[in-house]
């Protein structure tokens, strides 16, 4: 028989470190740059970005995007961030480094809403989306901090998985070497031929955790229908469903097992139904304390999501009823009185449209501060942004690689010009002089495409049950260690998260 073809696989990767008003960080160009080398080495087109102003991430999403629609319906698609993120009343942004935030309402012409991104990616068909955020470094922007530290819940939508490089009410750290501690996990395991990708972000969270002493536990939501290797046989994972077992084997006696055994076992799988089990078990133990504290903010963040999706004045008193002393309950007294204007699961969609296409007016448009010439509200200043593609070799629908089994094989590096003007971006050109890009491999200069972006309101994603963390299902982990889980966690939290 033949083999099936290779899949298609794109990735667009953003490490975004030099802020303009706020607190420079030191890992995302060195995450970035690696992120995009591996991936590329795992047989992705891959264009990588640093240091993005908010017409640059606007235009790069639009590219990104397009690529996507012309691959088809069989492209893995997947995005990487590495930047500063928060999270305003249960919605999460991604900063550019122009971002200038002195309230709460700049957020919308200097920043891009998540579920933006997320709405388009799930409007394009394609195989699989792989979202990654290591997001959440610390708050930039005190002025704007109305909800505790960490980014909301965001479900994923069907055919999803969102990887954060933190829990809810956590920060992530930028690291003390040349990568933070969430992508330097991810960089290591994902490497291991056929390693299923809901099994890699199990191993992720746990070296992370243990990296970190527990300050930082990665969480992820998902929504796969079927798997995907970085490595290996990856044909064959495109016809297999997720793989959701446990990454630990256990004795089902688990009382005699050591706590540090249940523990790792336990954040692992990252369900709330095993942290409450273990809880149970070992309610005096000093690691309890962790997982006491990883479940109350996941708790929170639930009731606190529920509250923005119904975004009803019923919903936000109800919540602060319950919740008086929490984070949130000063944004949900705001919200009582006056509640979303836009509902948290309606986008704005971010992709290139036919030059026919009438967007709807739903009066967000306007605020978003696109305009032709200007891409973003500080567009005007000068740029220092690289963006370079780094192409797949072979990776298309009609020419199979090695019967579907990519061995890590590299494609040559294009170079994209980088920007350094002081003049606005105007649609067709590349403004100005061109920046200078030296990488491995032959290189070649071509303009940077820049087409006016249209934005267009769409209506609510559409969201499928979703497996959140662990995707395990009922009952004590204690009766269930000795054997693969047999059903999904089917506590969908219903909405987004982290920052």
């Amino acid at each position: 028989m033949q083999a099936p073809p290779a899949d298609q696989r794109i990735a667009l990767v953003i490490g975004n470190s030099n802020y303009q008003t706020a607190p420079k960080l030191a890992n995302p160009g060195n995450d970035a740059q690696s992120m995009a080398q591996m991936l590329n080495s795992a047989g992705f087109e891959v264009t990588q970005a640093t240091d993005l102003t908010r017409g640059d991430m606007v235009r790069v999403l639009q590219d990104f995007s397009a690529k996507v629609a012309e691959r088809g319906p069989g492209t893995v698609a997947m995005i990487y961030y590495a930047g500063h993120g928060v999270q305003v009343a249960g919605e999460n942004y991604l900063l550019p480094v122009d971002a200038r935030i002195s309230s709460p309402s700049d957020l919308d012409g200097n920043s891009l809403r998540l579920v933006d991104v997320m709405g388009t990616l799930e409007s394009i068909p394609s195989r699989m989306r792989i979202v990654v955020l290591d997001a959440c470094r610390n708050n930039p922007f005190p002025e704007v901090n109305d909800a505790g530290r960490g980014l909301a819940i965001v479900d994923a939508p069907r055919g999803s998985i969102v990887g954060y490089s933190t829990a809810p009410g956590m920060e992530a750290q930028d690291g003390d070497g040349n990568h933070s501690p969430y992508t330097s996990a991810f960089l290591n395991i994902a490497r291991e031929p056929n390693l299923p990708i809901e099994q890699l972000f199990k191993r992720v969270r746990l070296e992370v955790n243990n990296r970190t002493d527990g300050r930082q536990t990665p969480w992820e939501s998902s929504s796969l229908t079927s798997d995907f290797y970085f490595f290996g046989d990856t044909a064959v994972a495109a016809g297999r469903a997720p793989d959701r077992t446990p990454i630990m084997q256990v004795a089902s006696n688990l009382p005699s097992r050591s706590v540090r055994q249940a523990y790792d076992y336990v954040l692992s799988e990252g369900s709330p139904e095993y942290y409450e089990e273990f809880i149970r078990l070992y309610p005096h133990d000093p690691l309890c304390d962790h997982i006491r504290a990883l479940l109350g903010n996941l708790q929170l963040a639930k009731a606190w999501h529920k509250a923005v999706l119904a975004n009803s004045p019923f919903a936000y008193k109800t919540f602060h009823d319950a919740f008086s002393h929490s984070p949130y309950a000063k944004s949900a007294l705001k919200l009582q009185d006056a509640p979303k204007a836009i509902p948290l699961m309606q986008f704005t969609h971010l992709a290139k449209q036919s030059p026919n296409f009438k967007p709807a007016n739903i009066g967000n448009t306007p605020a978003l501060g696109i305009s032709k010439g200007n891409l973003g509200a500080q567009a005007h200043m000068p740029m220092t942004t690289k963006i370079f593609t780094l192409p797949a070799k072979g990776m298309n629908t009609n020419n199979p690689i090695n019967g579907g089994i990519n061995n890590g094989k590299v494609g040559k590096i294009t170079g994209l010009p980088g920007k350094a003007n002081s003049m606005p971006i105007n649609a067709g050109k590349s403004g100005g002089n061109i920046g200078k890009v030296t990488l491995p491999g032959r290189v070649h200069n071509h303009p940077i495409r820049v087409t006016k972006p249209v934005m267009t309101s769409k209506p609510m994603m559409t969201t499928a049950p979703r497996h959140f963390s662990s995707h395990m299902g009922g009952g004590g982990f204690s009766q269930r260690l000795a054997g693969p889980a047999r059903s999904s966690f089917g506590g969908s939290f219903g909405g987004f998260r982290r920052r």
